[in-house]
């Protein structure tokens, strides 16, 4: 393989993990395996491993002829040393592991680490929709709400590396109960999978609506049934609906980005979910007029990993 040496890039998601061969920006090869949720990290890590010298392979290469590896993780990455902080009911032992040492002693690479939305944010910012501009936030609705802001070119990472990455649970309610989180009205407990169906239940109309009777309570079954004219169904969405404009126009005060890009499962509805955020802004920022382009990600499961390349680089400038 011609050019700089490979990057080998995970990113660790919910249900899959996705592994590539990067190079220059580009996905030379990729894979993915199951997620069994119940399995340590450390025979994950093994699996993963294995499945980059399988692609390595299939290409003519080794793992000699990389430069190093990038592993997107949906946890917090300690700033001072190779590790993650908060498991969250997710790979089991992943706080455990000094990933630099696994790295050195089963690839002999360096290893770097980041949250999986940072990296996906930087995928975006280098060859994604994002392309060309300086300033950036990137969002995430679906299972949870997700923030994370490239600025001046780089990851914003704040004191504690842990800057935009907790900000789907800023209150966009005073007056809700405290969430699972502890905070008081968290916008992820109002607009997100993990809560949806309990939202739903706790609703006095739901006994009479479709979605009592769906196989699913998710956004697409909700989307679909609001479509239709149920009204437990709209109720709900338009609650979703209002809590994402409000995060992103949140976002948008805190961090004063050039674009804001979305992504998620949900935004398979961007025909309804975009005009309304836009509309929304145009009603409620404060202070003067801002022409922002609010945005789809392009990349979908390729950005984590081209965004590892670009965060590895970025680590080691002169690898």
């Amino acid at each position: 393989m011609e050019g700089n040496a490979v990057i080998l890039t995970a990113d660790f998601g919910g249900t899959t993990i996705k592994l590539g061969l990067v190079r220059d920006g580009r996905i030379v090869a990729r894979t993915r395996l199951d997620v069994v949720p119940s399995r340590p990290m450390c025979d994950q890590l093994e699996e993963v491993a294995s499945l980059w010298e399988k692609l390595l392979e299939s290409e003519g290469a080794t793992l000699r002829g990389c430069t190093g590896a990038a592993l997107g993780l949906p946890f917090f990455a300690d700033r001072n040393a190779p590790r993650v902080r908060g498991e969250f009911g997710k790979f089991p032992g992943a706080a455990d592991i000094d990933y630099g040492a696994w790295g050195h002693q089963r690839l002999g690479l360096p290893v770097v680490l980041e949250n999986d939305l940072r990296l996906a944010v930087l995928g975006e910012w280098a060859a994604g929709a994002a392309r060309g501009r300086s300033e950036v936030v990137m969002l995430g609705f679906g299972t949870g709400i997700g923030c994370a802001v490239v600025s001046d070119g780089r990851l914003f990472r704040g004191s504690h590396n842990r800057a935009a990455t907790l900000f789907g649970h800023t209150t966009v309610s005073f007056e809700a109960p405290v969430s699972r989180c502890g905070n008081i009205g968290c916008a992820e407990d109002l607009a997100s999978t993990a809560t949806l169906e309990t939202r739903a239940r706790a609703r006095a109309d739901f006994a009479t609506s479709a979605l009592a009777r769906a196989e699913k309570i998710n956004f697409e079954s909700l989307f679909a049934l609001a479509g239709k004219g149920d009204a437990c169904a709209q109720a709900l969405l338009d609650e979703s609906l209002s809590v994402w404009a409000i995060v992103t126009q949140n976002a948008v005060l805190a961090y004063d980005p050039e674009m804001v890009v979305l992504g998620g499962g949900v935004l398979r509805s961007r025909d309804v979910i975009l005009p309304f955020i836009r509309e929304h802004l145009s009603r409620h920022m404060p202070g003067l007029p801002i022409e922002l382009p609010i945005v789809v990600a392009e990349l979908g499961d390729d950005a984590a990993l081209l965004g590892g390349e670009v965060f590895f680089r970025q680590s080691h400038p002169s690898s």
